[in-house]
């Protein structure tokens, strides 16, 4: 009897142990479920309901309901490495290994041969997030560019190396809606990886545009892990958002996949500009280990001539001009100097389709063979004076203030979310450059105790480059806005869609100092107005300054219109000064001439970005 009562407090306890094991473990999964590594792994965010993933293609997930259910989808991917699917097992090894690591599976990876092929074409050895300065010449390039670089262990150059880059897959026709369906989700967005070489090829050769270059202090384990993580995510696509989820914020989960502590994405909730990533990458603690400059081909050229004498210049001008290569009275290091710019410019005129194949060898060969004969022969000078992207101003911007507009007394305060404008700290940005984005501006006028919108900027792109000898870069405005505006008939106020759209040309008289002008299309729309709209054309000058923390904007323009109430006579001033990197004091005045009704105004505001 007693044997018998032993024999079933035993069978008790142990039912009661595997009751304790089975349920802790089942806790166990649910919790794992809602860890940072599993929630960043799958790239789920907090929503007002609970999570959900920003990768939106159903082959990314093994649950139903797995975009939206973390817990779900863990169990899916458990059941997957304890089931014979070895195919499918092969899409998912990042999160074998996660699972592996926390002993949630027992099971091995199986053989994958595609996947091996895939590391036997990286050869990884670490990891590199790249930022490429903005190209004014493209939309989705404006605010520059971000990608990673899986670094080779192959022998020799990084060129070798490959490229992951995230962006939008429009087709090789996008067509006008391009811009409107890249802002609203139209476009699906995805990883793709080519060789390194065409990335330097694309964005420094062609398109001109600085990279910086940002190496990652990834442990063994973790660049394992991120290759892995790449070609889970190679095979799934999300909705493209221009402004939010776009090439950078998808980096940034794709980071936190890796080191889950870095909570990068957490940082984009309302907007993802790709300057404020590198910043927010390079101000990791621990992530970054190294930082490179490479300077696009057309800023080696402008480097290694402004080292050059008056006679060094007037030689290389008649090298690239005449195809003189005789460079009589310069040295040895001079004429290597000379010879070294003359043959990357002839580079850029041949990438940049200005020169034919017959010519481009023709002037290649005349200028290998006079460095070949040269003792001393000009390297790439490694310090170009180049400015950290890194550590320029904020992208938002607010601004309040106090002013006066004919005789009446006004405060003002605007918003702008993105990004610069021609007299905000240069530092770091490319110079002659504006892009403003939904900028806002809002004021109370006293007389009246009115509040009112004063100002809509729906996009603002403004592009002066001076034109020298070497080259010939075209100068152009794009403006979209609603304003507030006068009728010269009766004096009263309304609101007005513009778009000025303008091209011309710039010169610079000094460093600091550049003139530009340009011819002005005009369309204006609007209830308000006579008809209902007016076009015009408007002769443009102004005067851009840039003398260390001050800044100077000063612009006249004449506007012929159809209509009386867009012909006017516009002069606009600005000083800006910075007290440091993200604040600055700004005065503006405007006086403008309209048969009559005319508008004097001077504003002191000040200036915060964040």
């Amino acid at each position: 009897m007693l044997i018998s009562c032993l024999k079933y407090l035993r069978c008790l306890i142990a039912s009661f142990l595997f009751f304790i094991f089975a349920l802790s473990s089942a806790w166990a999964k649910v919790d794992f479920a809602y860890s940072s590594e599993w929630l960043a792994l799958g790239h789920y965010q907090k929503d007002g309901k609970g999570y959900e993933s920003t990768i939106d293609t159903p082959n990314f997930f093994l649950s139903k309901n797995g975009k939206v259910n973390p817990k779900d989808e863990l169990m899916a991917s458990i059941d997957l490495f304890e089931s014979e699917n070895n195919e499918q097992k092969c899409l998912f090894p990042a999160r074998y290994k996660l699972l592996k690591k926390n002993k949630l599976i027992k099971s091995s990876l199986p053989h994958c041969e595609e996947l091996e092929k895939f590391y036997a074409d990286l050869q990884p050895k670490g990891v590199t997030f790249l930022f490429t300065d903005a190209y004014m010449n493209s939309p989705s390039s404006l605010f520059g560019h971000t990608l990673l670089r899986i670094d080779t262990a192959r022998k020799g150059t990084q060129l070798l190396a490959h490229g992951a880059n995230y962006g939008a897959f429009t087709g090789d026709n996008p067509g006008p809606l391009y811009p409107i369906l890249g802002i609203v989700g139209g476009y699906f967005g995805g990883f793709t990886v080519k060789p390194y070489y065409d990335i330097i090829n694309t964005y420094n050769n062609i398109e001109n545009r600085d990279i910086w270059e940002f190496e990652l202090d990834f442990s063994q384990e973790e660049l394992d892990f991120f290759v892995a993580h790449l070609w889970e995510v190679g095979h799934a696509q999300s909705r493209y958002y221009f402004f939010t989820r776009n090439c950078s914020y998808m980096l940034m989960e794709t980071l936190d996949a890796v080191r889950p502590s870095l909570k990068l994405a957490q940082k984009f909730a309302v907007q993802t500009i790709p300057l404020d990533t590198v910043k927010a990458v390079y101000n990791s603690k621990g992530l970054v280990k190294k930082v490179n400059y490479r300077p696009s081909r057309q800023n080696k050229i402008k480097n290694l001539y402004k080292q050059m004498s008056e006679t060094e210049k007037k030689c290389f001008l008649q090298t690239i001009t005449e195809q003189n290569y005789d460079m009589d009275g310069l040295s040895e290091e001079e004429k290597a100097r000379v010879a070294e710019a003359a043959y990357q410019y002839v580079q850029y005129k041949y990438v940049a389709r200005d020169l034919e194949l017959k010519d481009y060898r023709k002037q290649s060969f005349g200028l290998l063979k006079v460095r070949s004969k040269l003792k001393n022969k000009e390297k790439e000078n490694a310090t170009f004076g180049e400015q950290n992207s890194f550590e320029a101003h904020d992208s938002m911007r607010f601004t309040w203030g106090a002013g006066v507009r004919n005789g009446t007394g006004f405060q003002e305060i605007a918003y702008r979310p993105a990004y610069h404008s021609l007299t905000d700290d240069n530092y770091g940005f490319l110079q002659g450059a504006e892009i403003n984005f939904l900028n806002t501006t809002l004021r109370h006028y006293d007389k009246d105790d009115k509040y009112v919108l004063q100002k809509f900027e729906l996009l603002g792109i403004r592009s002066v480059a001076p034109i020298d000898a070497m080259f010939a870069p075209i100068s152009f405005q794009i403006l979209a806005d609603v304003s507030r505006e006068i009728n010269p008939d009766d004096g009263k106020e309304g609101y007005v869609a513009n778009l000025v759209v303008g091209g011309g040309g710039t010169l610079a008289l000094h460093d600091n100092f550049w003139l530009f002008a340009m011819i002005n299309n005009h369309l204006a729309y609007g209830g308000f107005l006579p008809r209902n709209q007016w076009a015009g054309v408007g002769a443009q000058v102004g005067v851009l300054v840039n003398v260390g923390d001050w800044r100077g904007l000063a612009e006249a323009e004449k506007v012929y219109a159809s209509s009386k109430i867009g012909a006017k006579n516009i002069y606009k001033g600005e000083v800006v000064y910075s007290l440091n990197r993200n604040w600055a004091v700004a005065l503006h005045y405007k006086y403008q001439q309209n048969y009559g009704r005319d508008i004097d105004e001077t504003y002191l505001g000040f200036r915060s970005y964040f």
